[in-house]
Parts: C-alpha cells; sequence; structure tokens
C-alpha cells in the first residue's frame, strides 16, 4: 500500500490539505530522533506540510550535529530558542519568557521523538546547551491518541507547535495546524480500523 509523501498515510487515508498562505514571524527547526521519521503517528511531517517555507527539518545525530543547523544557530541572523521544559533544577536558570529581539528572526528548535528520545537528543547535545529555554504552559490537555503519554498535559509536537505559533501571534497558522491534526488523528484512527474515510 502506498503512502503520501507528506502525511505518512495510506494514499487513501491521505490526511493533507493545503499550505498556509500567510507568512509567519518565525522559523522552526524540527530536530527528529532517528527513529521518528519511520513512525506513522508522527505529527511533525504536518508542520512541514503545512507550513514548508518556515519549516527546516533535521536528523539528529548525537555524535555528529547537522552542519546547516549550527550555521542557523550561529548566523546573527536569528534568536534561537530550544522548546524543552525546565523541568530538572540545572535546566532552570535558561528558561526565559519569549520576547523577540529587534532585526532578528526567531528560531524555535523542536526535538522530536518519544518523551525518552526528546530527553537524549537535549541531554546528548552540548551544542544546544547556549540556547534559552522556551518557558510557556499551555492550557491544554492532548487530544492525541496515538502514544502513550506521560502526562495528558504532555502535547504531542503538533499541538505544541500550534501553541508556539500563538505565542508568536501567528494565530491562524496556529488554528490551521490545529485542524490539519485533527484531519490527521481521524484518518489514522479510520486506517487502523479500516473503517472508509
Amino acid at each position: 500500500m502506498s503512502q503520501c509523501d507528506h502525511c505518512g498515510l495510506p494514499d487513501n487515508y491521505c490526511a493533507c490539505g493545503d499550505t498556509f498562505a500567510g507568512t509567519l514571524p518565525v522559523q522552526l527547526v524540527l530536530l527528529l530522533h532517528e527513529n521518528e521519521p519511520i513512525r506513522p503517528s508522527n505529527t511533525s511531517r504536518l508542520i512541514q506540510q503545512l507550513l514548508p517555507h518556515a519549516t527546516h527539518r533535521f536528523i539528529w545525530q548525537r555524535t555528529e550535529p547537522p552542519q546547516a543547523l549550527l550555521d542557523m544557530l550561529n548566523s546573527g541572523q536569528y534568536q534561537p530558542w530550544l522548546l524543552f521544559p525546565a523541568d530538572r533544577p540545572d535546566l532552570q536558570p535558561r528558561q526565559k519568557t519569549y520576547q523577540r529581539e529587534n532585526g532578528k528572526i526567531p528560531l524555535i528548535v523542536v526535538p522530536d521523538g518519544t518523551w525518552k528520545e526528546v530527553r537524549k537528543i537535549v541531554r546528548k547535545s552540548p551544542w544546544l546547551n547556549d540556547l534559552p529555554l522556551l518557558a510557556f504552559d499551555p492550557d491544554r490537555r492532548t487530544r492525541y491518541t496515538l502514544r502513550r503519554n506521560p502526562d495528558d498535559d504532555h502535547l504531542c509536537t503538533a499541538e505544541t507547535v500550534a501553541e508556539v505559533l500563538r505565542l508568536t501571534d501567528a494565530n491562524e497558522a496556529a488554528e490551521e495546524l490545529d485542524q490539519l491534526l485533527d484531519r490527521f488523528l481521524l484518518h489514522y484512527h479510520a486506517w487502523k480500523c479500516n473503517h472508509p474515510i
């Protein structure tokens, strides 16, 4: 059975829609654990499908950081942030409230994988150590049911990025991403249950 190159679902369950037509005040970096791209439940591909002009995708490797990403982080053109909770005492000094720096484009690095894999990405990537952690606490529960989450307030990657878009005043893009995720979840469950769409 062939799969859609964008959403990853079988072609007859494709959940794709149009790409976002507007411009964004932010650039996103999806830093995927090497296991993540092959998972059909991966939602970062939805972000890339909806926001192709504002999304950069890299596969994380512990011993070899992506040179193109290092170049972006060091270019001076961007204001980089790491999207990760300051849930350990050693991380709390890095937590900062979002505020845009004049003349720089916010660049949000989003580690993607299971919760355990994301922690490993952050822990084993010393080149991320200087990035401030984006402090925000979205007041919503996850509606993502394709994997077990440690807690109801642990959002999937697409839900988290939608909240980041709201934080950066890209509300229209956030709404479109939420709608795309809802469609993806509906189509995914239909596929797994062998129900027509």
